[in-house]
């Protein structure tokens, strides 16, 4: 309740201050002052999404000096990322850098489906270069009110037990784990055995302490900067799907931007999002042995086929609802 209070304190500050600002620009100030963008995140400064804000911080004053003025705020400070959505809306912040694309559509749930991707490089493929998936999936976020300046990487995402390994599905029977509030993933989990529980990701720490879940999937670069194995024993490398996060405005702030302004501003995003990439992908290669060495046992010979059939659950139940052209367009990506 006290983090949930601070958190709307501060997003009332924004909105003070982005007022008091518009009214010292309707005064007439003299001085051309930097365009304010103001980017929310809620994992630690730690994290990869903290290194890519600050990336496209240094890209943007690089092609534009002094024109925009990037401010970062990380680690949930202006709350949860189910709260962005709305912060955007009113104007609260500008922008988040989540992933939350199927809760602003759920068509974007597409993006979440298990197993839909074959490798990092059909991932790369699909969003992070320009083709008819990702035009697609823009559109959509556009006529929702979401301008997309990049799309990132968690990576493929793996599930830490505490009571014994998962090496194939039907280690899952009976087991209370943590999953985002994702439609085709509470299926899937459901047809590999498991007790699936929705919650947002600032709480998860503290519920696997507490044993209120007892397990959890992430990828190994958030295992690792949110100290989950501390709380966690066992790493198995289901690989299991990748939920890709992106790097949003408001489309009322993207309107309000100079229009010479818009292309750097893309560039700068193309440009920190395809480094976001790499060195995610980088990152949770070198952590798996990290999260061993912290005193995780790391499975490696998992069965990932034993995941298909549930999988496939998930994706009748996604394609009776919204269709199938995008899953079709994803499979057919080379």
């Amino acid at each position: 309740m006290i983090s949930r209070r601070r958190a709307v304190l501060a997003l009332n500050a924004l909105v003070l201050a982005a007022g008091l600002t518009g009214l010292a620009t309707a005064a007439g100030a003299q001085t051309a002052k930097p365009i304010t963008m103001r980017i929310a995140h809620a994992l630690p400064e730690t994290h990869g999404y903290s290194l890519w804000l600050a990336d496209f911080k240094k890209e943007l004053d690089t092609l534009a000096p002094g024109r925009v003025d990037v401010q970062v705020f990380p680690n949930a400070q202006l709350g949860k990322e189910t709260e962005y959505l709305e912060g955007m809306k009113l104007g609260a912040i500008d922008g988040a850098v989540m992933g939350r694309h199927g809760q602003i559509d759920p068509r974007l749930d597409v993006l979440n489906l298990p197993m839909i991707y074959r490798d990092e490089a059909h991932v790369s493929a699909v969003l992070h270069r320009d083709g008819p998936v990702r035009d697609k999936v823009d559109a959509i976020m556009l006529e929702k009110g979401f301008k997309v300046l990049g799309w990132g990487e968690l990576g493929f995402r793996n599930i830490t037990t505490k009571t014994g390994p998962v090496a194939k599905a039907s280690d899952l029977k009976g087991i209370v784990i943590r999953v985002p509030n994702v439609e085709p993933w509470l299926a899937a989990f459901r047809a590999w055995g498991a007790n699936p529980t929705p919650m947002d990701f600032s709480e998860l720490y503290s519920a696997l302490q507490q044993g209120v879940v007892t397990a959890q999937e992430n990828p190994p670069e958030l295992i690792y900067t949110s100290k989950f194995y501390e709380v966690q024993k066992f790493l198995s490398l289901t690989q299991h799907a990748n939920i890709p996060s992106q790097f949003v405005v408001s489309k009322a702030y993207w309107d309000k931007l100079p229009d010479d302004l818009k292309p750097i501003v893309l560039k700068a995003a193309r440009a920190s999002q395809d480094r976001q990439v790499a060195a995610t992908r980088a990152a949770n290669a070198k952590l798996v042995a990290d999260l061993e060495k912290a005193g995780m046992t790391v499975v490696r010979n998992v069965d990932k086929e034993s995941f298909r059939a549930g999988a496939e659950v998930s994706w009748k139940a996604f394609e009776a609802k919204y269709g199938g052209d995008l899953i079709k367009a994803i499979q057919d990506t080379k």
